[in-house]
């Protein structure tokens, strides 16, 4: 009895698996859809409890097993931030402010079957909606119409705002780099 007390709590899977899904939904940006998310990441623990089933509706806000999680991401993309760093006292305090893309055209735009988008730009690069993001594009214009600011977000992603477009913000990640 001892030793089963005595052990680490952490190292429960269903604990675990929790943890897991919670991280899993540290990508999603809008606060009220994250909380439901983080709620619905707590199933596995709730039926082990026998406790009354989440909302199906936030269980299904909880990005699949084998999405990345960003809380490895961030500490990944803060090491590579470090060593790329040359922006003196004030970046090492926020990080690199400077955007990846500043008002550039969109030379062409595509969904996928779950309506995220994947955008090139006039010069040459190529992103991919996350799919954890729940903001979905609705264009129908030509590419040309579009102008994108592409600045850093949490993790490993990208904040991807369209001019002209008020409160949208995209979360991105880069395909390809400028040629």
């Amino acid at each position: 009895m001892i030793a089963l007390a005595s052990s680490p709590a952490l190292s429960e899977p269903t604990r675990e698996e929790v943890m897991a899904g919670a991280e899993r939904c540290d990508g999603i940006a809008d606060n009220r859809v994250w909380l439901d998310c983080f709620y619905g990441s707590a199933q596995p623990m709730r039926s082990l409890l026998n406790l009354p089933p989440a909302n199906p509706a936030q269980v299904r806000l909880v990005p699949p097993r084998g999405a990345e999680p960003l809380y490895q991401s961030r500490h990944t993309a803060s090491a590579r931030a470090a060593k790329e760093e040359t922006g003196g006292f004030w970046s090492a305090v926020v990080g690199n402010t400077r955007p990846e893309a500043s008002n550039i055209a969109l030379t062409k735009y595509e969904f996928d079957r779950s309506g995220a988008v994947t955008v090139s730009l006039a010069d040459g690069q190529v992103w991919r909606q996350i799919s954890s993001d729940l903001t979905r594009a609705r264009w129908k214009a030509p590419a040309g119409n579009y102008r994108v600011d592409i600045s850093a977000g949490l993790g490993d992603t990208f904040d991807m705002r369209v001019r002209g477009e008020k409160g949208a913000i995209y979360r991105m990640r880069r395909v390809t780099a400028r040629p």
